[in-house]
């Protein structure tokens, strides 16, 4: 191989590794916003149901997964 074309192939891998680089930050990018999405979804529900929660244990109401008391 000549030295021309060992330099051409080595500039078609590095715009190609350049191009992976680029393809893989986009998707980090995207992954980091559904990442915060997810996040304040989750923190919204956690507000939602707290209260229900508090609310439920007020009314006194039993925990279904122990057994009934004639067992």
């Amino acid at each position: 191989m000549s030295k021309d074309s060992t330099t051409f192939n080595l500039e078609i891998r590095i715009a190609f590794i350049e191009d992976q680089c680029d393809s893989l930050n986009r998707e980090i990018s995207m992954l980091h916003q559904d990442n915060n999405r997810l996040n304040k979804e989750l923190r919204d529900l956690a507000k939602l149901i707290r209260p229900l929660i508090h609310q439920e244990s007020n009314l006194g109401f039993s925990d279904d997964s122990e057994p009934p008391p004639h067992y």
